[in-house]
């Protein structure tokens, strides 16, 4: 039996704040996430496969900060 994949995606998490809220943790996301172009925080924003538990828990401490609880910023599909 296969082990399961399953992708995360934090892009819900941002229409729960306000857009300059959003501004301010985008930034931070991205020095976080160490993300070099639009493209590739965009991939890991809407589809990041099987994340690393680290990874995890500072996104969701990034929205934390901006009064966005982690059921709200989380949504998990499984992968083909």
């Amino acid at each position: 039996m296969a082990i399961p994949r399953f992708r995360y995606s934090f892009a819900t998490g941002f229409s729960k704040m306000t857009l300059e809220d959003a501004r301010h943790a985008k930034k931070e996301l991205y020095d976080f996430l160490g993300c070099k172009a639009e493209s590739e925080f965009s991939r890991k924003k809407h589809s990041f496969l099987n994340i690393p538990q680290h990874v995890y828990e500072g996104v969701t401490a990034i929205f934390a900060k901006y009064g966005v609880p982690e059921s709200e910023v989380w949504s998990k599909t499984m992968a083909p």
